[in-house]
């Protein structure tokens, strides 16, 4: 019974008398968002010169491989023209410059510039397994045979044949 007197002498009616000497809290201050610490700055420094490392070397990379990109676009147009009776010779016979040209962008010159017959082929399938026999004899018939030749190759030899070069360009390992 006792609480319960004591409790009694604080009435609902005096409850805002008893809270007006209180002041309120004045609020903290706004809490910084820089760095508290020198550590987190210097991560910070770290992590931009990653970044710009990173930015560096993908610039790097798409400049080294425009090569493959530029190979590949006249690929396509010769594909295209391979579809065409009267362009047909010339495409074909304009594979195996441009496979020459896209190794000379990417290998030292004296490795590749001398290389014909078995030893250009050998050096197309080091570079890609994926380039066996069949592609690298339909690639030399077309670099070195006489056009009745070259017309006489079909359809379907010759779309291999681009599908040949096209994974060798996108997918060949530099050799340094």
């Amino acid at each position: 019974m006792a609480s319960k007197g004591a409790n009694a002498s604080l009435a609902p009616a005096d409850t805002p008398g008893i809270l007006q000497p209180l002041q309120e809290l004045p609020l903290p201050a706004r809490v910084s968002w820089t760095p508290q610490t020198v550590g987190w700055v210097g991560v910070a420094i770290l992590l931009v010169i990653v970044l710009m490392g990173l930015a560096w070397a993908l610039w790097r990379r798409h400049v080294k491989r425009r090569y493959r990109r530029v190979a590949l676009a006249q690929l396509a147009r010769l594909e295209a023209d391979l579809q065409d009776p009267v362009q047909r010779v010339a495409a074909l016979a304009a594979i195996a410059p441009l496979v020459k040209r896209a190794s000379l962008a990417a290998t030292p010159r004296e490795r590749v510039a001398a290389l014909t017959g078995d030893a250009w082929l050998a050096f197309l399938k080091r570079t890609h397994a994926s380039f066996d026999e069949s592609t690298g004899a339909l690639l030399a018939l077309v670099s070195y045979a006489p056009n009745e030749r070259i017309a006489a190759v079909s359809q379907g030899e010759a779309a291999a044949l681009v599908g040949a070069v096209r994974d060798w360009i996108e997918h060949h390992h530099v050799e340094v």
